[in-house]
This record gives C-alpha cells, structure tokens and sequence, in this order.
C-alpha cells in the first residue's frame, strides 16, 4: 500500500505541468487568434476604405474634366463681356484644372493594412483637389458667362431705345402722308409697348428687349410701305392730271389752229371775188443781147412850147427848155450818158 502511495505522489506533478501547459497553449492559441482575427478586421476595413476613395476620386476627375471641356467648348471674346478681365480668371482656372493628374493606379497589397491607408489618403486628397478645382472652374465660368448676359441685355436694350426714338420720328414725319392711317395707330401702339420693356427691372433674357424691337421695326416698315404708297399714287394722280391738261392744251391749240385756218379761207375767198385772177400770165419784154447791153429806148414827148431859139453853139438855152438836156446838131436832145430824150 505504501508503495502505491508513493507512485501516485510522484505522479501528480506531471498531471499537473501537462495541464498547465495545454493551458498555456490554449491561452496563446486564443490569443493569436484574437490578433489575427483583429487585424484581418482591420485589414478589411481599410481595404473597403481605399475603394471607397478610389471611387470618389474617380467620380471627381471624371466631373473636373467634363467642366474643363464645357468651358472650352465656347470661344469667349472680351468684346462679348461687359467685365472683360473675367476672362483671364477663366483662363487661369482652365490651367490649373487640366494641370491636376490624379491618382496614379496603384494595387496596394489587400493584407498589408499601411499600403490600403497611404492609397486611400491619396485617393481622397485628389478628389478633394478636384472637387475645389470644378468648384472655381464653374466660379469663372459662370461669372464669364453673367457678364456675357448683362453685356448681351444692355446692347439689345440701347437698341430698342434706339429704334424708339426713331419711330417716333417716323411717326412725326408721316402725320398725313401716309395711305391708310391705321399704319400709323399701329406704330403708335407699338411704342407704347416697347417703352413698357424698357421700363421693366426683371429683364433677364435679351429676347425680351429683341422681341420689342422686332414688333417696332415691322410697324415702322408699315408705315414707311403706306408714306411710298401715298406718294406713288400722288405721283400717278398729278402726271395723269398733267397729260391731261397737256391733251387739254394742244386740243385748244389745235381748234385754235382750225379756226384760224378757216379764217383764212374766208379773206382768200372774199378777195379772190373782186376780179383778181391768179390765172392772168405776165410776160416779160423781149431783150435783145448782141455783143453786150442794149439800154431800151425811151422816148418823151414834152408838151409843146414856145421857146427861143437855140444859140449857134447849141450849148445851151436862155432860161427854157429842159435844164438836163442839150440839144444836138439834129435837133435831138441828150442827157449826157444817158440816152437821148425826144422832146
């Protein structure tokens, strides 16, 4: 009996250090196993994490692209704005935007939790970037955009003050000139409505200051159609009233001719009963032509006198007689070269 105490005695301090070994080991088993499990917990956790950013980062460059093409897509000129310095800020905003790359692709190991942190950190910091930069690059736009508006409102508005003044012009000028006067009511009606639009204090879009002009200049083309109509038919009306006095005129002329004419007739007749023939013949005295000029022979028989008788020389009488005349030797007179006179 005694011996088999002391086997068991001896045997007890094994059972004992087995069992606190499998304790041990139990306990570091478990341990282990909470720390695996820990980390692959906190592995999976960053792992989603990462893709999460990546997805985000992703979602804002492809958003910052699409706003860097709609702000290029549209030619802008300083011309067009009413703040043309906007312009260089759009520019600037433009540069910057296409300056950011992004994330470079990546494939951090799925266990190694420190690679999964710096890649979603990065991811995250590019799709805040790039949010900031579409968020300016709208900014410029916009304002660019505003200006082009407010540019666009306050020439469409000067022009439809413009075209105001001038029909009212027009609507001066053709007081009583025009062919239908309800052209004129019309014009007027549309005055009225374009001062409406001007006065407005809500006009965002220039189709309403457009639209006003567009109303004005076809009432004012009405008008300017029924002026030329009028005065076309005032024309037609005064050269139809002036042949007509020119046919007026040379048909008195005409009458007045005829009658004149007639007139005339009468006196010739008249005239030609008095014994006065057109048909009597006048014939001329024969001449003769031989060897030069014969001067027709004229001859004069002067009433008889007594006179004294011629002196000796002949040369000339006393006191009687025919002063141009001389007496020949024959008793015939002569007048010198011309040819001799017969008393």
């Amino acid at each position: 009996m005694a011996e088999e105490n002391e086997s068991e005695q001896a045997e007890q301090p094994k059972r004992n250090h087995k069992n606190l070994t499998a304790v041990i080991i139990a306990v570091i088993v478990i341990v282990l196993a909470g720390i695996g499990g820990g980390y692959a917990y906190c592995t999976h956790r960053e792992a989603n994490a990462y893709h999460e950013a990546v997805a985000q980062a992703e979602a804002a460059d492809k958003a910052l692209s699409k706003t860097v093409d709609e702000a290029t897509a549209t030619e802008y000129k300083a011309g067009q704005l009413k703040e043309p310095k906007l312009l260089g800020k759009l520019d600037g905003a433009v540069r910057k935007a296409e300056a950011l790359k992004g994330v470079p692709e990546d494939h951090p190991g799925e266990w190694l939790a420190w690679q999964l942190a710096s890649a979603k950190a990065a991811n995250a910091a590019d799709a805040d970037e790039a949010n900031a930069q579409a968020k300016a690059l709208d900014a410029a736009l916009k304002a660019v955009r505003d200006s082009k508006l407010a540019k666009e409102l306050d020439t469409a508005k000067a022009q439809l003050r413009q075209g105001i003044d001038s029909a009212g012009k027009t609507l001066k000028d053709t007081e009583g000139k025009v062919a239908d006067n309800a052209a004129r009511d019309s014009l007027t009606k549309a005055i009225n409505e374009a001062n409406k639009t001007i006065g407005k204090k809500d006009v965002s879009d220039p189709k309403a200051y457009t639209d006003a002009k567009a109303k004005l200049d076809a009432a004012v083309k009405q008008v300017n159609d029924s002026k030329a109509a009028k005065e076309k038919a005032d024309a037609e009306a005064a050269a139809k009233a002036q042949a007509e006095a020119e046919a007026q005129a040379q048909a008195a002329a005409q009458a007045q001719a005829a009658a004149a004419a007639a007139q005339s007739q009468r006196s010739y007749s008249k005239s030609s009963t008095r014994g006065y023939s057109s048909s009597k013949s006048y014939t001329a005295p024969k001449k003769s032509y031989n060897r030069g000029y014969s001067a027709p022979q004229w001859s004069y028989t002067a009433p008889k006198q007594s006179a004294p008788a011629p002196s000796n020389n002949g040369g000339s009488t006393d006191g009687g007689g025919c002063p141009l005349c001389r007496a020949d030797g024959d008793g015939v007179l002569s007048t010198g070269n011309y040819p001799p006179i017969v008393h």
